[in-house]
């Protein structure tokens, strides 16, 4: 057990010290991550997009840009580094989220797909998945009837991903903000559905797919409606509203997720309760698992799924902890795998993050089995609103700058040539196996996710996040005004086994920026 001193003739100081270290980290800019053997140089694309949401390169080496409204390819010039020619793939779309190619190549040599929604569709289940078929680009909503909320969280379809069989995952927001539609019955939230909050799979290859969902009501204004048509089932449940996933070149699913509101969930099938976490998540997604965030419309038959599970207790009998807990309301959305070998491969297989309300591009560090996070440092800030995030070969990281609608571009210091891009490979027809809407696969347990000293040392309260009020508690403890802190949280912030008002002036300069990492 750590012992804890007491040193009152400092903790007045402090006090004042912490005010002005506060004031001064509220104007500065947003602190870099921990201390890094890379270095980028940053720079835009030069082109204006209204709010794009999500990028991707496609077979043809193109970089594609969605916004809610439209999707462009971009051509760019053999660094990468800026665009030689645009095309208009898509216009007078809505609400469009993710985008992702199809591996499965057949008479056409290449289609998009991509999230949006619906507003003539019935209410909450105005989401939508559409094709583009290239060389004319030819447009289809291949599933149709996907939940979405209303009116308050806005959470959609998001973000959208392939396996290399063709099965496509998509990343579904709730309707609620902790799992009940608060007050019961109004139209502040809509009730759960069967697909809500959740990465779901779609076998959109197998023979006699049918994209098309209904339900045995609408809208949904309680926890009992059914599905009763459509070939898009539920892969993991739990998922609050997971915004971007990717398929792992080491086989793995990894999707981040956004923390609730903080306040009122349930607690079981009949019980609400509260507060909950804010933190977010990166959650490494196996199929049947259950990740926390409830849904009593499928907990009428599965009632784990009633209970939220906070990011903080790790995993449990019946649920599964993130592998990596991320600020609170970070709004960690976009992903991609880091797939270069500069930098002597330190970076390779970590996936880039997108940190829309901190303004961040960060990258979590896997262990060589991928089931855990060694960390996850910043590698570049002050973004304006950072939403997506892809890589290209070569390293290059394009940033979609949301609030700023531009993208830009993050080169490595040591790049080197770009390989030539190698188009998917072709496979006639796809597979032709049933689709199998109703798994039920035995649920895979996930590791408790094992905190670095960056993102676990200097976190006293348990937000996910280390700043001036964890700095504060840290005082109240030193000085005998807290006799324990308000959470298993470690507020030990240079690991010396004792805590200290030192801990807390190392809280405050991190806090404020001044310092880029804690000890050691």
């Amino acid at each position: 057990m750590r012992s804890v001193s007491h040193p009152l003739n400092v903790v007045s100081l402090l006090l004042a010290v912490a005010l002005i270290v506060v004031i001064s980290a509220d104007r500065a800019a947003p602190r870099a991550g921990a201390a890094t053997d890379w270095d980028f140089d940053r720079d835009s694309l030069g082109i204006s997009i209204d709010a794009p949401t999500s990028l991707t390169f496609g077979p043809d080496g193109r970089l594609y840009v969605a916004s809610q409204t439209e999707i462009r390819a971009l051509t760019l010039d053999t660094a990468g580094e800026a665009v030689v020619s645009t095309e208009q793939i898509a216009s007078d779309l809505a609400g469009v989220l993710g985008i992702a190619f199809d591996p499965i190549v057949g008479s056409s040599p290449m289609t998009l797909y991509a999230s949006g929604q619906d507003a003539n569709a019935p209410a909450g289940y105005q989401g939508i998945v559409s094709t583009f078929t290239a060389p004319g680009w030819t447009r289809e909503d291949v599933i149709t009837g996907l939940p979405t909320s209303a009116p308050t969280l806005n959470h959609f379809t998001n973000g959208l991903a392939f396996d290399d069989s063709g099965r496509l995952y998509i990343a579904q927001g709730s309707a609620t903000d902790a799992g009940i539609a608060d007050p019961p019955g109004d139209a502040t939230y809509w009730n759960e559905t069967p697909l809500s909050a959740a990465i779901l799979v779609a076998d959109v290859h197998a023979s006699g797919f049918d994209g098309q969902i209904t339900y045995s009501a609408g809208p949904p204004t309680n926890d009992n409606v059914d599905q009763t048509g459509g070939d898009v089932a539920v892969y993991a449940a739990g998922t609050r509203n997971p915004y971007d996933l990717l398929v792992h070149s080491n086989g793995s699913i990894y999707a981040t997720d956004n923390g609730a509101l903080g306040m009122g969930t349930s607690i079981d099938c009949a019980t609400a309760g509260g507060p909950t976490s804010v933190a977010d998540e990166l959650n490494l997604i196996e199929e049947g698992n259950y990740y926390g965030a409830p849904n009593r419309n499928r907990g009428r038959t599965d009632p784990r799924q009633c209970v939220y599970r906070s990011p903080l207790a790790g995993s449990g009998a019946d649920f599964t902890g993130p592998v990596a807990v991320l600020p609170g309301h970070c709004s960690c959305n976009g992903v991609a795998e880091y797939t270069s070998d500069v930098f002597d491969g330190k970076l390779r297989g970590g996936i880039v993050i997108a940190q829309f309300i901190r303004g961040n591009v960060s990258i979590a560090l896997l262990s060589d089995d991928g089931r855990t996070v060694l960390d996850v440092p910043t590698i570049q800030s002050s973004f304006e609103s950072p939403l997506d995030v892809a890589v290209s070969p070569s390293g290059l990281i394009y940033v979609a700058e949301y609030t700023d609608d531009s993208v830009s571009v993050l080169i490595p210091d040591d790049t080197p040539p770009i390989p030539s891009v190698t188009p998917l490979p072709t496979t006639p027809g796809g597979p032709t196996s049933t689709p199998s809407p109703t798994r039920t696969a035995t649920p895979t347990r996930t590791p408790t996710p094992t905190l670095t000293p960056f993102d676990r040392a200097g976190d006293a309260n348990c937000d996910g996040s280390i700043n001036s009020i964890d700095a504060a508690l840290v005082l109240q403890l030193t000085a005998g005004i807290l006799t324990q802190m308000p959470c298993a949280g470690d507020p030990d912030a240079n690991g010396d086994g004792d805590v200290t008002s030192i801990d807390a002036a190392l809280i405050l300069q991190y806090s404020a920026g001044l310092i880029g990492h804690l000890p050691p």
